[in-house]
């Protein structure tokens, strides 16, 4: 059940993007100002730990650069979990192409970020994800944390609703496990 804050704000967000495609700066601003947080933490809660902010910023750049071609045919946020989840996938290829370039150059290289110390609540959830893969990972912090509807969770990842619900109660029972043991 969607309030009528979330719908002033889903509303407020087609606005500011469109007088963004106008070249108001200050609309693009306040967009970024508004969303900044939340794609920090998907990009952090989808195992992102040293690039974070790189990667927001290319997030933001990209929007910006498609802000001319914008049609509000879904909500402003769909549109900009679909560039932050592109922008993931492209970082997590450079860094695939990186290490095999290292492998053939017989250079070790770390390959998988160590998380910065968290404590309590923060860690638990952390570690629940870890024993994720990355599609349970994206649908939860998709659906979970970031708070997503099925459906946007559904267009941003380019599947069915039902695939989205399934990986849910997957990822749920991995993680129920895992804070377990």
């Amino acid at each position: 059940m969607k309030t009528q804050s979330s719908n002033d704000s889903a509303e407020e967000d087609i606005i500011l993007m469109q007088r963004a495609a106008e070249d108001d700066l200050n609309a693009f601003s306040t967009l970024v100002s508004k969303h900044e947080k939340a794609i920090l933490n998907f990009f952090a809660r989808n195992g992102v730990y040293r690039d974070v902010e790189d990667l927001a910023q290319q997030t933001f750049l990209k929007l910006y650069r498609a802000r001319h071609g914008y049609k509000p045919t879904a909500k402003f946020t769909t549109f900009l979990y679909l560039i932050a989840r592109q922008i993931l996938v492209d970082s997590i290829r450079a860094a695939q192409r990186r290490a095999a370039l290292h492998e053939k150059v017989g250079a070790k290289i770390e390959t998988v970020e160590e998380a910065p110390p968290m404590r309590g609540e923060g860690q638990d959830a952390q570690k629940a994800l870890a024993v994720l893969s990355p599609e349970l990972r994206e649908t939860v912090v998709l659906v979970i944390m970031q708070g997503l509807a099925y459906q946007e969770a559904a267009d941003i990842l380019d599947i069915p609703v039902g695939t989205v619900k399934s990986r849910i109660h997957a990822a749920l029972a991995q993680m129920r496990t895992a804070l377990s043991e």
